[in-house]
């Protein structure tokens, strides 16, 4: 039986792997670029996944020099885009079997 360890950051702790200014992760849940779970910020937990979107989102800050608003729609697109390559591959197996 194999069990997931499931990590939990603070929000001193997250600012700490993410190397993100406390201000800038206060930014990225303002534009609903990563949701902590707890009511207030003394309180807040972010897993793994909440660390790697914030670490992509300062990088595309900081490469393209956009604000954090831009960010967000930029994360967006780029997620529908994952997806939709997902789902293309997906069809074209499909297909393929029709074509033999």
């Amino acid at each position: 039986m194999t069990s997931s360890l499931i990590v939990q950051l603070s929000l001193h702790e997250f600012c700490q792997r993410a190397e993100l200014p406390e201000q800038s992760l206060l930014e990225l849940v303002e534009h609903g670029i990563i949701e902590p779970s707890g009511p207030a910020p003394e309180q807040w937990l972010f897993d793994a996944g909440a660390l790697a979107i914030a670490r992509r989102a300062l990088r595309l800050q900081r490469e393209l020099e956009i604000e954090w608003a831009g960010v967000a729609l930029a994360l967006q697109l780029l997620d529908e885009l994952e997806q939709l390559r997902a789902e293309n591959t997906l069809l074209r197996r499909r297909l393929s079997r029709f074509e033999e």
